[in-house]
C-alpha cells in the first residue's frame, strides 16, 4: 500500500506495492498462528545448533509465509531463519524471521515480532514488522514513507527522533548476553558511558521504538539477514540509517554487527564502537 507519499517522494513501484500487500496479509495470518501458541504449554522450545531456541510456532509461521509467497510470487527467492534459502529468478527475495525474540515468546513476554522483508537485487525495498501480542505494526515501501498502527487506530506516518547528541540519546541493545565473554564486551560499557540512557527492550521491539521516534539508536553485535532486512526498509523510510559498527555495510542485510540510528548520532556511535 503506497500511503499518499508527499510530492517529493519517489512514486511507489506497483511490483513492490503488490508484494507489500501480501506481506501485510501474511503478517495477519502468521500472527494468528503464533498467538495460538503464545502463553500455553505448546510453546516449549527446542535448542538449535547455535544455542538459540526454536518452537513449533516459529517453524509453522515461516512455513505459512513461504507457502503463500510461492503461490503468489513463485519466481521470488526465499530466505528464512528456520527453513533456509531458496533461490529465485525475479530479482526479488523475501527475508523472513517468523519470531524475532523467541526467548521473549517462550517466557510469555509480548515483546516479540514477525519480520517480513522484501529485497530487490539485494536491496531492502519493503518490510513489515508485526507484533501480534501487542497488536502493533510498522511497515514501509520504497518511496511511500514509514507507517505505524496500534490495534484498530488509523495508521500514522512515523519518523525517527531528532536527537543530535549521543550524550542526550537513549540507546538500546537486546541483552548483555550477546556481549559477555566476547571480543566486543567492552563496547557495552563504552556505549553506556557515552549515551544518556541505555535500555534492553528485546530484539526487534527496540527497532520498532527506533523507527517510531521513541529511542535514538539500537546496537547489536551480530545480525543475520532475517534479523534486519525488514527493519532496514522501514528505518530508511522513517529517516534513519543502518551500518555495521565501523560505518560500513550501509543498508545491507548481510551477516555483520549492526548499528541502527536516527542518523543524527550515527557517526558519534560509530566512533565509540569502532574504538572497541
Amino acid at each position: 500500500m503506497c500511503n499518499a507519499p508527499p510530492p517529493t517522494s519517489t512514486p511507489c513501484d506497483p511490483d513492490i506495492t503488490a508484494r507489500l500487500e501480501l506481506a501485510q496479509d501474511l503478517a495477519d495470518a502468521s500472527g494468528e498462528l503464533i498467538m495460538s501458541y503464545f502463553g500455553n504449554s505448546r510453546c516449549a522450545a527446542d535448542t538449535k545448533g547455535d544455542g538459540s531456541p526454536v518452537t513449533d510456532a516459529d517453524r509453522g509461521a515461516e512455513t505459512l509465509i513461504r507457502n503463500a509467497v510461492a503461490e503468489h510470487f513463485g519466481d521470488d527467492g526465499l530466505f528464512g531463519e528456520e527453513h533456509g534459502a531458496e533461490p529465485g529468478t525475479s530479482g526479488y527475495r523475501w527475508v523472513i524471521d517468523p519470531i524475532d525474540g523467541t526467548i521473549s515468546f517462550v517466557h510469555g513476554v509480548p515483546a516479540f515480532g514477525t519480520l517480513i522483508g522484501i529485497e530487490r537485487d539485494d536491496v531492502p525495498v519493503a518490510g513489515v514488522m508485526n507484533f501480534p501480542a501487542m497488536n502493533e505494526r510498522a511497515w514501509a515501501e520504497l518511496g511511500g514513507g514509514a507507517w505505524h498502527r496500534i490495534a484498530s487506530e488509523m495508521p500514522r506516518r512515523v519518523h525517527v527522533s531528532d536527537t543530535s547528541n549521543l550524550d542526550e540519546a537513549m540507546v538500546c541493545t537486546t541483552s548483555f548476553d550477546y556481549f559477555r565473554d566476547q571480543p566486543w564486551e567492552d563496547a557495552y560499557v563504552a556505549i553506556a558511558r557515552a549515551s544518556k540512557r541505555t535500555r534492553g527492550w528485546s530484539d526487534c521491539h527496540s527497532e520498532l521504538l527506533l523507527v517510531t521516534g521513541r529511542v535514538d539508536a539500537v546496537v547489536e553485535p551480530v545480525l543475520n539477514p532475517w534479523d534486519i532486512s525488514a527493519i532496514i526498509a522501514v528505518l530508511h523510510e522513517s529517516g534513519g540509517r543502518f551500518t555495521d559498527w565501523t560505518g560500513q555495510n550501509e543498508g545491507k542485510s548481510s551477516v555483520s554487527s549492526g548499528l541502527t540510528s536516527n542518523g543524527h548520532i550515527h557517526e558519534q556511535m560509530c566512533a565509540v564502537l569502532s574504538g572497541q
